[in-house]
């Protein structure tokens, strides 16, 4: 039961345990969390933001737009928004938590014709202060990558290597591994690591983190959906799976501590696990060292490979991507699909490159995988 109305607080919670009085009780059911002490985050708000006029906001943007146009060439299209609140969570078992936050988000999206030939580009806004608010940037980005995906060509088929650029190695290593180490999937037989603990389940070069504490992250956070106090973790260690990550539920249908990583799309939603701010070590390569190495390959920008439906089968279309040959970077690509499965994907990675991409608290390398399967159509 949820309202958005102040004044209707008590009838929600009247029709939430009426709710509960005619549901069927779940025997997998141990506790809600209790009181506990949790740690603090700095960074979560900003006066900045949170006293930005409209007109400032909407102004700045438009400055983005611009940019994005560059000489007219370009059809550009965008949204922003601006999130200032607090969160409250309070539970029968004593548990009183309130916290506040800022938030700015946005992108900036350009089209670039020349003739027949289309190409997308996009740039992206996310933080939580007003210095984070960088809508020229963005702009610019979003044109820069319109204009190089022009006279994209179809590759052969084959096998081949795939480097992931920083965002689609963030947006691949969060996806794959959040569905692994899930603990409401574990506890449902749905995981592909439920029985992994312990065990080297990927490249022992890759080290991930999930931090709830970085400060000013997206996903930062002192306590979770339910009030349970955050907790860092180490899902990754060397390639050992290390932990998985628990809201109340799934521990205690697994007798396994709480790690403090529930979430809830909306206030309607049930709680259920899912990662904060991921962290992946990066390695000793430039990313241009990890180009000039491929001799055959894809460099897939602005993506990321996921499984869909609880499949164990990865197949993503590469919405955004350059072929490499020899080492050089030779076209932009179309009609590209890669495939490969999640075992794959995590055992596969054999580089990571020394620069990272630290964006609204996650922080992630480029990320080189051998012998990916592509469809090219040609």
């Amino acid at each position: 039961s949820a309202t958005s109305r102040l004044g209707e607080v008590e009838r929600a919670v009247e029709r939430a345990y009426q709710l509960a009085k005619g549901t069927i009780s779940d025997p997998e059911f141990r506790s809600l969390p209790g009181p506990a002490e949790h740690g603090t985050v700095e960074g979560l708000y900003d006066e900045g933001l949170a006293g930005a006029s409209f007109e400032e906001l909407t102004g700045g943007f438009m400055e983005g737009v611009e940019a994005a146009s560059g000489d007219g060439e370009l059809t550009v299209s965008g949204s922003l928004t601006r999130s200032v609140g607090e969160v409250a969570v309070v539970n029968s078992l004593g548990v009183e938590c309130l916290t506040r936050g800022t938030s700015i988000g946005g992108s900036i999206g350009t089209k670039a014709e020349r003739g027949e030939d289309v190409a997308m580009g996009r740039g992206s806004i996310i933080g939580r202060s007003l210095r984070e608010f960088k809508p020229v940037e963005a702009g610019e980005e979003a044109a820069e990558k319109a204009l190089a995906r022009l006279g994209a060509r179809k590759v052969s088929t084959g096998t081949m290597d795939l480097i992931l650029d920083f965002r689609s190695a963030r947006g691949s290593i969060a996806g794959v591994l959040g569905t692994g180490v899930n603990g409401l999937n574990v506890a449902l037989g749905n995981s592909f690591l439920s029985d992994n603990i312990g065990d080297e389940v990927a490249s022992p070069i890759l080290t991930v983190v999930d931090d709830p504490f970085v400060p000013g992250g997206v996903g930062s956070r002192p306590f979770d959906a339910e009030g349970a106090p955050a907790t860092r973790l180490k899902i990754l260690d060397e390639g050992v799976l290390k932990t998985f990550i628990t809201d109340s539920y799934s521990a205690g249908r697994l007798g396994i501590s709480n790690t403090g990583n529930a979430s809830r799309m909306g206030l309607t939603a049930k709680p259920a696990p899912s990662l904060t701010n991921i962290q992946v070590s990066p390695g000793i390569w430039g990313l241009d060292e990890l180009i000039s190495e491929t001799k055959r390959g894809i460099l897939m920008e602005d993506g990321g490979l996921s499984a869909r439906g609880g499949s164990t089968n990865i197949s993503s279309m590469v919405n955004s991507g350059h072929y490499i040959e020899d080492g050089e970077v030779v076209h932009p690509v179309k009609n590209t699909m890669v495939g490969t499965t999640v075992f794959e994907f995590l055992r596969n990675v054999e580089g990571l490159s020394r620069e990272v991409l630290l964006e609204g608290g996650s922080s992630s390398p480029a990320l080189k995988l051998r012998e990916i399967k592509v469809s090219g159509g040609r």
